[in-house]
């Protein structure tokens, strides 16, 4: 059974790693989704579980597990063509930012089928092997080797293929477990080999055939995945829109609102010389750029395959700035690049949207601001434009816009604002900074600007109501917190105005939890403790679960921050921890006092476990920073010690009891992380709450050591 359960492990974190890319894809690259699929994924789990240890005893058979094998081969396309499809069978826009019971409900129906019957295998092997450790481990050392494939599969296979391997896997794993003696079937590998063979083909042209309802109505032209995200390209008429992992990124069309965004910036400035833009630049943003006296135009695009499928599958009529002379293009992290750079520029543009995700909302920070400021020469302009409405009435949108402005206006002394649907920021380090419609529009018939739809007057018109919008953001500083990269505040008001027309409004419910001081979250923890101090051991099984998930999370949370390309590391951090798992639980198995019968053994070695796991949301903080391996080291430090908890853990209660209730932890973790305390206490308070979590219990368990 050793390659059953290996198999077990890889194929069910290789269907994990899509399913979840896939649907980070159509819920337009929200990470706090996150902890609805992976809430799904658990509880997909723990059901199955269930179900299994409900099964009669004849039932516990190897023709079962063949069975359940077969069955996740066969639902694995089937949920990836629900994760691409669900959308369009639902009646929901394609590009509708989804509310939170939409995520839940699209994310239930794509994941539980497929996490169900996971779920009873693996409880189903425990049975059958009757070494639960040992399976534990296998299992767990099967979902590393799947972490480091995704590493390589994700850079020469797309996702269809990928889920066709997986699928393969599964079905050979229910067609060995079938030819084996155990089973009674040994008759079956002709057929064996016919049935991999087609659904194989199934499971690829199933993929491919699929990919085009996340878009319909509009053409699929292309779509590719990058490191970085999901590359698409639709086409409606003559109009071709870019899509990076479901957001619309630009159209060819939209030449109004690139002409207004390019040249009042541009304007601002009286002799452009040196021009940095970060991101969207083959939204045409260069080719006004290139209109001004400018010497050099330096581009900032970290995801090269993006400028390849661009260039490759949208007319070159639309893409020409991209063919300029003094146009240079760095494949880099903004943040990367900006550490490293020498070079002074007169305008630096951040032209990537709204902080409507992790990976965005590190632009939008005080820490980038001021990796921004010393690159700027003595009359340099930083720029930055995000979604408002003309009067920034609507309490909601008005935090939003506060946040971001006097995020802005901690690093930078002068800061003007242009109106509008978007809302611009021109920033300088002169407190004196000022622009003023006579003075653009002498710029714009100076330099002989040839544009489709901006006239000069409308530069007139656009700065009336900007003493207006100033008052109001100045008159409302207090109503929103500061944007930082452990505190994005940014990005969590952003998600109030994307949760405000769901009956749970995610923005009410933030800042009710936000008055709640954080010792009385630590209070509430403590009475639950308290509730359950007769089952401290159990308590101790379920946090881990808890604790594990969150600090996982964490870590994730941390690198999407720091480098900015989770989409394809997330795979190596889930590794790096399900290795320690593994390692941790098969080092127990070599403990003698692991199979001690003296329970006070168990529990002063559960008991100092429990203290290094506890200390590790602490050391968190302190220990990530610029360096990645640090990341992956960590995560797999902390798979270690939950591994040997769970190797005693094993030894003293049921294998389904202790399987069901470290999926009831990871539930709870990963919705309670993800959507609570990450929102609203921060990144800071999040790890010492843990700790807090972690060490409660270890009272119960001394005494119960006694």
């Amino acid at each position: 059974m050793v390659f059953i359960t290996l198999s077990l492990g890889v194929g069910s974190i290789l269907a994990q790693f899509i399913l979840f890319r896939e649907l980070q894809t159509t819920f337009q690259g929200n990470e706090l989704s996150l902890s609805l699929i992976l809430f799904c994924w658990l509880l997909g789990g723990g059901l199955g579980g269930l179900l299994a240890n409900s099964l009669k005893p004849q039932r516990l058979s190897a023709k079962t597990l063949a069975c359940l094998f077969l069955g996740s081969g066969l639902l694995c396309p089937f949920s990836l063509f629900l994760s691409r499809g669900l959308k369009y069978y639902l009646h929901l826009s394609p590009f509708e930012i989804l509310q939170p019971l939409e995520i839940l409900l699209i994310s239930a129906l794509t994941i539980l089928p497929l996490t169900i019957v996971l779920g009873m295998s693996f409880i189903l092997l425990c049975r059958i092997t009757n070494n639960p450790v040992k399976t534990y481990s296998l299992e767990a050392a099967g979902a590393f080797l799947a972490g480091l494939l995704s590493i390589v599969l994700i850079k020469h296979l797309n996702n269809s293929q990928i889920m066709a391997i997986v699928s393969i896997l599964f079905l050979s794993g229910g067609l060995f477990i079938l030819s084996s003696k155990s089973a009674g079937t040994e008759q079956c590998s002709v057929p064996a080999k016919i049935m991999i063979t087609f659904f194989a083909l199934f499971a690829v042209m199933f993929g491919y055939k699929n990919l085009s309802l996340r878009f319909y109505p509009y053409k699929l032209v292309k779509s590719a995945d990058s490191i970085y995200a999901n590359i698409a390209v639709t086409q409606s008429d003559s109009q071709f829109s870019l899509y990076e992992n479901g957001r619309l990124s630009f159209s060819t069309e939209d030449t109004e609102a690139v002409e207004e965004f390019s040249h009042f910036i541009l304007l601002s400035h009286p002799n452009p010389e040196d021009v940095l833009l970060i991101g969207s630049g083959v939204s045409g943003v260069i080719a006004e750029i290139a209109k001004h006296p400018v010497k050099t135009i330096s581009y900032i695009e970290p995801d090269k395959k993006l400028i390849e499928t661009v260039m490759e599958n949208i007319p070159q009529s639309a893409l020409y700035g991209l063919r300029d002379a003094r146009l240079k293009i760095y494949h880099q992290d903004a943040r990367s690049f900006l550490n490293k750079a020498r070079n002074k520029y007169d305008i630096i543009i951040l032209n990537l949207g709204d902080p409507s995700s992790l990976q965005l909302n590190r632009f939008y920070t005080v820490e980038f601001f001021r990796k921004i400021r010393p690159l700027l020469k003595p009359a340099g302009i930083f720029c930055l434009a995000f979604s408002s409405k003309e009067d920034i009435l609507a309490a909601q949108m008005l935090k939003y816009n506060s946040s971001l402005y006097q995020s802005a206006k901690t690093v930078f002394k002068g800061i003007e604002i242009i109106p509008g649907e978007r809302l611009i920021l021109l920033c300088s380090q002169d407190s004196g900074f000022r622009i003023n419609s006579d003075e653009l529009i002498f710029r714009f018939s100076q330099r002989n600007i040839h544009t489709n739809y901006l006239v000069p007057e409308y530069l007139r018109i656009k700065l009336l109501r900007q003493g207006y919008i100033r008052e109001r953001l100045e008159e409302n500083r207090d109503l929103a917190a500061i944007n930082r990269d452990y505190l994005p505040y940014g990005f969590f008001y952003y998600l109030g105005l994307w949760g405000k027309q769901s009956w749970l409004n995610f923005a009410l419910l933030w800042s009710l939890l936000g008055r709640i001081k954080f010792i009385y979250w630590c209070v509430f923890f403590l009475v639950l403790t308290l509730v359950f101090r007769k089952q401290a051991l159990e308590i101790s099984v379920f946090t881990s679960g808890f604790l594990g998930i969150a600090l996982v999370s964490l870590i994730s949370f941390i690198f999407q921050i720091r480098f900015g390309f989770l989409y394809y590391r997330l795979g190596l951090i889930v590794a790096s921890f399900m290795l320690g798992l593994s390692l941790g639980s098969l080092m127990m198995t070599k403990i003698k006092i692991a199979s001690s019968p003296r329970f006070a053994g168990l529990l002063t070695m559960t008991k100092w476990l429990e203290i290094l796991l506890g200390l590790s949301p602490i050391a968190l903080v302190f220990v990530l920073g610029e360096n990645q391996p640090f990341y992956f080291l960590f995560s797999g430090l902390i798979g270690l010690i939950i591994g040997m908890e769970f190797g005693i853990f094993y030894s003293r209660i049921s294998p389904h009891k202790v399987y069901l209730l470290d999926l009831a932890g990871a539930c709870l973790g990963s919705l309670f992380t993800g959507l609570v305390f990450i929102p609203v206490l921060g990144v800071y308070k999040t790890c010492f709450l843990l700790a807090l979590i972690k060490f409660l219990p270890l009272v119960f368990l001394k005494r119960q050591s006694r």
